[in-house]
This record gives structure tokens, C-alpha cells and sequence, in this order.
């Protein structure tokens, strides 16, 4: 029911992810999933102000869900907080956004006789996925109304992932080599869900400091795998530097 190929999702399996994380970063400034679901050739599309194309939206919020459950991963559904790259909106309106993600909770895993759960099994998933855990935002540091993602976590009352931000610079990066070392062990789960040296001269070509920086960082993060739990990152500033000085990018 996710629509990719075959060969694809075997290469998925053979990794062995235990989450799934969708629908993904800086889709556009806010991911409808209302807008996702139902007939694929009813659904609207959208146009991804971010990264300047048109998707029709095929690859939707079950079709994430869907994936998820095929591959033996967990789902983690992150939901629009209200606020992105170019906009914000003021936390004294969250209600609307509290009530989409509560009614997208209810489409992954609310009774088939529910009114988004009926939704679902009319799609051909009667039963519901398996969603535990869900993540408010993406990329919502640095805005004003940043605080209101707490007010939005409360008030959807599920125990959401603390995600934790790293500043960016190359001295701070390799500061935090030790960010981990007085974390209390009994607190709730650390998840650093990326990291990258994001910079003009950085991003582009990479350079010895930043990656000793990055290093150095790792180093710490693997000094504390054992006690600060639940830890991915994902460095792809550093990959596209490396496709740039071989050739495939420009």
C-alpha cells in the first residue's frame, strides 16, 4: 500500500531501521496530511516553497504509516507546530494545529468507526498502526512563538522526544564534544536527529576544522552511547561536500 518499488523496500529491510521518521524535513512550510490521504487522484498537491518543485502528494501520511509497518520500523509521525522556515503563527492560536494533530493521531490509530479511523480502513488498514511516539515540528528553533511547540506538546498529551538543537559553529560544534557528559541517566531520552556545519565555506567545501569539529562531537556522543540512550545523527552537509570535490555536484 506505499506504492515504492519492490527492490527499494527490500534494500529498507536488509538495513534494519527501528523508526521511520516522515514525512520529512523542509517539505514546505507546513505539511497538510489532510491534504495526503484518501484517493491519490483526489488529492491536490502542493507546491514545496522550500525546495522549489511540484509533488502531487502519492506519498502521503498513510503511505508513510504504511511504510513504516512494512518495513519493521516504528513510526514517527512529525506534525506541522505552526511554524517554519519563511512564516510563525502566534501561540495564542494553536487550537487549529492542536486539533489537526489530534485528528491525525486518530487516523493512524483510532477505531475504524471513528471519523478519521473509518478514513483509514476505507483505504485498506481497518486495524490501526502502530504510532507511538510523534514529534511537534521541524527546524522550528530561533522563531519568536518557538515556545509554543511546548504549549502544542502538552495539549495533544502525548510524551513527545525532546529534540535537542546544536549551534552551528565551528567552535561551539567541537565545545559539545562533552554536551552529554552531566546528562542525568534517569531523564527522559536524548535524540539528535541530525547535525552539520552549515556555513557558506562549510557547506560547499567542506573544510579540516569542521570535520575535526564533527569528530570530535561524535566522539562524544559514542563516549555516552551506553548511558544517554537513543542517539542518530545524520551529518549531510559533510556528504554533499564530498560529492562536490569528486564531481557529482556542482
Amino acid at each position: 500500500g506505499h506504492g515504492f518499488r519492490s527492490d527499494l523496500v527490500d534494500m529498507l529491510i536488509q538495513l534494519k531501521p527501528a523508526f521511520l521518521r516522515f514525512p520529512g524535513q523542509s517539505l514546505r512550510n507546513a505539511f497538510r496530511w489532510k491534504d495526503s490521504v484518501g484517493p491519490w487522484e483526489q488529492r491536490p498537491g502542493h507546491f514545496g516553497d522550500v525546495w522549489n518543485y511540484w509533488t502531487d502528494d502519492g506519498l502521503g501520511f498513510f503511505e508513510g504509516l504504511q511504510l513504516a509497518e512494512d518495513i519493521g520500523a516504528m513510526p514517527v509521525w512529525v506534525f506541522n507546530s505552526g511554524i517554519s522556515h519563511t512564516d510563525e503563527i502566534d501561540t495564542r492560536v494553536i487550537a487549529p494545529f492542536v486539533q489537526d494533530a489530534l485528528d491525525g493521531i486518530e487516523f493512524a490509530i483510532g477505531p475504524p468507526t471513528s471519523r478519521w479511523g473509518s478514513l483509514r480502513a476505507s483505504m485498506g488498514h481497518p486495524q490501526p498502526f502502530d504510532l507511538r511516539y510523534v514529534g511537534v515540528g521541524n527546524e522550528d528553533c530561533g522563531k519568536l512563538n518557538y515556545l509554543g511547540v511546548g504549549q502544542i506538546a502538552q495539549l495533544v498529551e502525548l510524551r513527545v522526544k525532546k529534540l535537542k538543537t546544536y549551534p552551528l559553529d565551528v567552535q561551539q560544534m567541537f565545545s559539545n564534544a562533552h554536551v552529554f557528559d552531566k546528562t542525568p541517566r534517569n531523564g527522559p531520552k536524548a535524540f539528535v536527529s541530525e547535525y552539520a556545519l552549515i556555513g557558506d565555506r562549510q557547506a560547499r567545501n567542506g573544510t579540516l576544522f569542521g570535520a575535526v569539529s564533527e569528530a570530535g562531537f561524535l566522539i562524544g556522543l559514542e563516549t555516552n552511547r551506553l548511558d544517554c540512550t537513543f542517539i542518530l545523527t545524520i551529518a549531510l552537509q559533510d556528504i554533499i561536500a564530498v560529492m562536490r570535490r569528486i564531481g557529482f555536484l556542482y
